[in-house]
């Protein structure tokens, strides 16, 4: 019986495509439609500062491309085509046009309305996202379900979608399609900056400080703005590593010292002086502190502009360390004035193209100076 169900929705939607087909010609500028749910959606401003990450993928990408974030809460890879959401896509999509989709977990609810099997319906419902927009010349491209905020006594994140992120796994193969391991990605971030600061990047809120929120919340699942800024970049990176057409769009990226992987003694993330952007700075021990950024982006191979945003509040300059792809050298900061007075120290790195460069500032006996973020042009 589900199979026959889903064989006429299947049927019902190819009558939908034929129906509307036309000659669609490619657009200078390539749309790129989003499917999925809350954790994808675009949030209003009433709801500051709840965000899905396709609120922020726009950022990444400054011109030559479009986003049309069709993502909305409560649906999964089943409901979203049974509302006519995805035939509604399938009414604008153009040749050249990507269709990104991520569902999964509300496919877990047992709620018949939503509920998806990983290794059968689920991946049977997907392949409508797959082999439609196909038929309009669009690229569809698969993002795994990213983790939730849960992890063993170890503080190690858990995964709570293994079965549908080795389903999609399995059917990108079948179908030649890409895949954004969104999942992978995601869980290896959490782990990257620990427990503690992953309650900036979840819908971690205290009591009294946002109206949409008055009684505070804690939500493992949804994001504020700075982690969805953060899920936005991941995307952005899987982009890149899946060498889709529009990585070559991809515009300055900025990386927040306080989302980088910190080691040594005493090198702390802090928001004791004001003035920082993102969720604070990262502060250094005198020597021995490390601050590494794993799998920036490179938009080409060779030299980039790395602006480095930090304060120095000493009356000295202070140094140390900048390693770049294993190759270091020595870097000074001016003082600023005051620790809550911010400038920029630029300089040139080179990177590797594609996402496999390390960028790591070190404290080699001076100190070195608050970091903010690093942009690269």
């Amino acid at each position: 019986m589900k199979t026959a169900l889903l064989f006429a929705r299947r049927c019902a939607l190819l009558c939908t495509v034929l129906l509307a087909m036309t000659t669609r010609p490619a657009l200078a500028a390539p749309v790129v439609y989003l499917a999925g749910d809350s954790t994808v959606m675009s949030y209003a401003s009433g709801n500051y500062p709840q965000q899905g990450w396709g609120g922020r993928i726009g950022d990444v990408f400054p011109s030559g491309v479009t986003f049309s974030n069709h993502a909305i809460g409560g649906r999964s890879s089943k409901s979203f085509v049974d509302e006519g959401r995805l035939a509604a896509i399938l009414q604008m999509i153009k040749p050249g046009d990507y269709l990104f989709v991520q569902f999964g977990h509300n496919d877990d609810y047992s709620d018949p309305r939503l509920h998806t099997d990983p290794f059968t319906s689920y991946k049977n419902y997907l392949a409508m996202y797959i082999d439609l927009p196909r038929q309009y010349g669009a690229i569809p491209v698969l993002v795994s379900p990213m983790g939730k905020r849960r992890y063993d006594s170890s503080g190690q994140f858990l995964n709570d979608f293994v079965n549908r992120t080795a389903a999609m796994k399995e059917l990108a193969r079948e179908k030649s399609v890409p895949l954004i391991d969104l999942n992978a990605l995601s869980i290896a971030f959490y782990n990257s900056v620990g427990v503690a600061a992953t309650t900036d990047v979840f819908l971690w809120l205290p009591a009294g400080q946002y109206t949409r929120f008055p009684n505070g919340v804690s939500d493992g699942i949804h994001f504020q703005e700075y982690g969805a800024g953060q899920l936005a970049r991941l995307v952005a990176q899987g982009i890149v590593e899946n060498r889709l057409g529009i990585s070559s769009l991809i515009g300055t990226v900025t990386y927040p010292a306080e989302a980088g992987a910190l080691a040594g003694a005493g090198t702390v993330r802090e928001r004791t002086y004001g003035g920082w952007q993102g969720r604070g700075y990262v502060r250094f021990p005198t020597t021995g502190g490390f601050m590494t950024l794993n799998q920036v982006i490179g938009r080409q191979s060779g030299w980039h502009t790395l602006r480095i945003r930090y304060a120095n509040g000493s009356a000295s300059v202070r140094s140390g360390q900048l390693v770049v792809n294993g190759v270091t050298s020595a870097i000074s900061f001016n003082p600023t004035g005051a620790w809550s007075t911010w400038a920029t120290r630029t300089v040139w790195v080179n990177l590797r193209a594609g996402t496999a460069n390390a960028v790591s500032l070190r404290s080699t006996g001076s100190g070195l100076a608050n970091i903010d973020t690093l942009t690269v042009y």
